[in-house]
């Protein structure tokens, strides 16, 4: 009974899922990758008919005493998947080895679908806008854990289980779900351990009813942690040991090769190149023949000149014809080179800097049609505002705005829409690692007046610094738009904040310094 009530919460769960990608929409993310590096990813729907034309914006300001100069085509890496596949591999049925990755990539998408609801009914509860504790929360939490794990026993009875007969790649091909699966099952259980402990650290007005909640969910997650890591043991799978570091490197390379090894079947095989440089011949034969022409003509006017003032004699005006001549030879040569870089600098206002175009892999399309292309292009601009301590004072800050745009278009394929997927996903990291030298210390040291002694000591206060950042789409006439502030120091970046509010917290732990004051971030200190 309790097995069937299990099922039914999982294929519950699977149908929400399944009834909110029906009618797929833009989606838009902002995020902190590491310690230098931002990322910003963009899902935009795959048509059924006719081509969608999308366009994506993004403007980094940084102030004038934090940029340093760089080339932004070197800073940032992308690369585009697709997103959204919802394959059934059942048990029995003839399966390959890209079905078998396909499928372990769908069940990853539903987990963290898991862990996102999870984590969202864990701030809900907290929200100051909540007037008392949903009375079911509890049982909400439940549902979430347990349909996660039903959704990974089931995935590994349909992918897992070996077919008499098989090839023995395939079959290496099923252990290696296996533990992707238990992979990705230990993150989700994570990230909900995660969500608990900002409830108990939360500001809420109800936090005292939260300790008991906390506790009784704490236990089934640590009950499925348990029972995985016992599954892991039995099946040999590497182990996250806590005693032992080389161990728990070898865990997080395990899993970072797993993770690239099933997402590697979603991934579009780019063809990339620079506009400047492909049409860099016919740009150089262009302002050559224009600068040849003005430097011909200059030489027939000097040279008619010459014959009609009828001298031969070596004098004043020879020597200016000469001098002439030469003029015009320089100039021949400075015309071809300003005129170079001046259509190569500015390529992009009239079309763009780099143009991209992705093909399915043939495995997937044998024709590898073309799914997206794009026109891609970086710009820099001084930009002035105001002193925000008093506008109207005429006081100004500088600075200089990064203004990354990519304008693309996604054609329909029906056997890619008839496999499930959905949308095509881009995502975007920009290393700002270059900035950080030009930053002041991570940590100041701030006079404080202690009050029992009544004499001044000192505490460790961050420096850090604040870069607008705007990100934007429009996709079939909707604009979606994300307006954050980047908060970063000099050891790296650290959180985004939207209107004074924290988004996102850092989670690699790199911090101006351990003894911040718990007053600076919300939270415990790490």
């Amino acid at each position: 009974m309790a097995a069937a009530q299990i099922t039914g919460l999982a294929r519950s769960t699977a149908s929400v899922t399944e009834e909110s990608d029906a009618l797929p929409d833009v989606e838009v993310r902002l995020g902190i990758h590491d310690a230098s590096r931002l990322e910003w990813s963009v899902s935009v729907p795959l048509p059924e008919k006719g081509p969608l034309a999308y366009s994506i914006n993004v403007d980094l300001d940084i102030p004038s005493n934090a940029f340093a100069d760089h080339a932004p085509w070197d800073q940032l890496q992308s690369f585009t998947r697709l997103d959204g596949p919802e394959e059934a591999v059942n048990a029995g049925e003839p399966v390959s080895i890209d079905s078998l990755r396909r499928g372990a990539v769908t069940l990853a998408n539903r987990l963290s679908r898991a862990s996102e609801g999870f984590a969202r009914h864990c701030r809900l509860a907290t929200s100051l806008l909540v007037p008392e504790v949903p009375t079911d929360l509890k049982e909400t939490l439940l549902h979430w854990i347990e349909g996660a794990l039903c959704m990974a026993a089931d995935a590994r009875r349909r992918m897992v289980t070996p077919v008499e007969g098989e090839a023995p790649e395939l079959q290496r091909e099923r252990k290696l779900v296996d533990e992707y699966v238990s992979v990705r099952l230990l993150e989700m259980l994570a990230s909900a351990e995660r969500s608990l402990g900002k409830m108990l650290t939360s500001n809420s007005v109800h936090a005292e009813s939260f300790p008991a909640l906390v506790a009784a969910v704490e236990t089934r997650v640590a009950d499925a942690l348990e029972g995985e890591l016992l599954y892991r043991g039995e099946r040999f799978f590497i182990r996250a040991d806590p005693k032992s570091m080389p161990q728990l490197e070898r865990y997080l390379d395990r899993s970072s090769q797993l993770k690239k090894h099933f997402q590697e079947v979603l991934f579009l095989e780019p063809e990339v190149f620079r506009v400047a440089e492909r049409i860099h011949n016919y740009v150089a034969a262009f302002v050559a023949l224009v600068a040849s022409t003005w430097a011909f003509a200059w030489q027939i006017a000097l040279l008619n000149r010459s014959q009609a003032s009828g001298s031969t004699t070596v004098g004043s005006g020879i020597v200016m014809l000469a001098v002439g001549a030469g003029l015009v030879y320089a100039a021949k040569d400075r015309i071809k080179e300003l005129g170079r870089l001046w259509i190569s600098g500015n390529v992009h206002r009239f079309y763009a800097q780099r143009v991209a175009r992705f093909r399915a892999p043939a495995r997937r399309l044998p024709k590898r049609d073309v799914i997206v292309s794009a026109r891609e292009s970086f710009d820099q601009v001084t930009s002035t505002r105001p002193d925000p301590l008093n506008p109207g004072s005429g006081a100004t800050l500088t600075g200089t705005v990064i203004h990354y745009v990519h304008k693309g278009t996604v054609s329909p394929q029906k056997e890619l829409s008839a496999s499930g997927v959905r949308r095509i996903k881009h995502v975007f990291r920009y290393d700002l690692s270059p900035l950080f030298a030009r930053l002041d210390d991570a940590v100041k040291q701030v006079p404080v007046l202690d009050g029992v002694p009544r004499r001044v000591r000192f505490v460790d206060a961050p420096r850090c610094y604040r870069l607008p950042l705007k990100l934007s789409v429009l996709c079939a006439g909707k604009t979606s738009e994300e307006v954050v502030t980047l908060v970063l120091h000099k050891r790296g970046l650290d959180r985004l904040e939207r209107d004074s509010e924290l988004v996102e917290l850092k989670e690699t732990g790199i911090e101006p310094d351990h003894r911040i004051l718990t007053s600076y971030h919300p939270g415990p200190v790490r």
